[in-house]
């Protein structure tokens, strides 16, 4: 298949550029979008036929969900068949549009093999003008799963996408970095017992700053309960040398790293640790206390962990608070060992 690469700006969105991927999309087939979190995989969330070539391009197991993404209230309702309560409403009001997902009771309009026969969908309203731009201009919602083959780690820059489907899908919107540079918070409000299924880019915190009575899911305290959410099921966000996780505060993981010989390892950590060590191949994930700036670096230095003419990698963790968790949640999936240093 030959991948039209359709060039945009997010500050200048050209109508013609943008109706190349409408057009694409209405004939069920497959672009890649920018969007705040990570590049996702988009097509007609309400054909079957389109919704089957995402998993083909993917590789991914259809038992895995996909988030809609939508861009008004009035397709988000179409899409649910739920009310939307005062505690649902408060929600939205504080962070949609951006880096949310909730999960519904999904109406007849949102086909099985999207909610890989639950009764309930995801459903995301995107902050990002190409993003809502392009769902606007098409007039039906978009599933839109990370633009990357299964397992990989997720894309930020387009330059990721044409990497893993190039050839695979017919299109791919080129456009600047993802800002948030992590998949969206999924919070489960289909029932009166609302729960974090996945940890992203809106933390517990901030969460329970709206609603108090919000916690996370048994299944992400209890890895062999069964996920409820994309993106936990399955092994997601490797790269293809082993990756060691190390855990502790700062002080004990500089003096392990300081015994060990780094010199064909990869040292993926903060500033911090990298300013006290001399490892001779290594990659910034920023300050230890900027967790934004950490997220956008993240999985950028899994994919350049691809050139880098080392055997393996180290990556070290952050605290569990705020979007530190999401990192961690992150980083463990992606590697393949954890150690945490007393």
């Amino acid at each position: 298949m030959n991948t039209q690469l359709i060039y945009l700006k997010t500050d200048h969105i050209s109508e013609n550029k943008l109706l190349k991927a409408v057009k694409i999309l209405q004939e069920d087939h497959c672009v890649a979008i920018p969007t705040e979190t990570v590049y996702g995989l988009a097509a007609n969330a309400l054909s079957e036929l389109a919704i089957k070539r995402i998993f083909e391009a993917k590789g991914r197991p259809s038992d895995n969900p996909l988030i809609v993404h939508v861009s008004n209230m009035d397709m988000l309702k179409r899409c649910i068949q739920q009310d939307l309560s005062i505690r649902i409403t408060a929600i939205i009001d504080a962070f949609w549009p951006g880096p949310l997902t909730l999960v519904f009771k999904k109406s007849e309009l949102i086909p099985e093999v999207v909610s890989a026969h639950l009764d309930t969908v995801g459903i995301r309203w995107p902050a990002h003008p190409i993003a809502l731009a392009l769902i606007e201009a098409s007039g039906f919602p978009l599933a839109a799963p990370s633009a990357n083959v299964s397992g990989r780690p997720s894309p930020t820059k387009a330059e990721h996408v044409l990497h893993d489907l190039n050839g695979k899908i017919a299109g791919i919107i080129m456009a600047e970095q993802s800002v948030v540079g992590v998949e969206s918070t999924v919070l489960d409000v289909s029932s009166d017992d609302f729960r974090i299924l996945r940890k992203g880019g809106v933390s517990l915190e901030s969460l329970q700053q709206i609603d108090p009575s919000i916690t996370y899911d048994d299944a992400l305290a209890h890895p062999e309960l069964t996920p409820k959410s994309p993106g936990q099921k399955y092994k997601h966000y490797a790269p293809s040398k082993p990756m060691l996780a190390l855990s502790g505060n700062i002080e004990s993981l500089v003096s392990h790293l300081k015994t060990m010989n780094l010199e064909h390892i990869l040292l993926i950590s903060v500033d911090e640790i990298l300013n006290q060590l001399n490892a001779p191949y290594h990659l910034s994930l920023g300050s230890l206390h900027d967790h934004e700036v950490a997220m956008n670096r993240l999985f950028d230095c899994l994919r350049e962990s691809e050139t880098i003419p080392v055997d393996s990698i180290i990556i070290t963790g952050f605290d569990d608070a705020g979007l530190g968790a999401t990192l961690n949640d992150r980083i463990g999936k992606a590697s393949s060992q954890k150690l945490t240093i007393i």
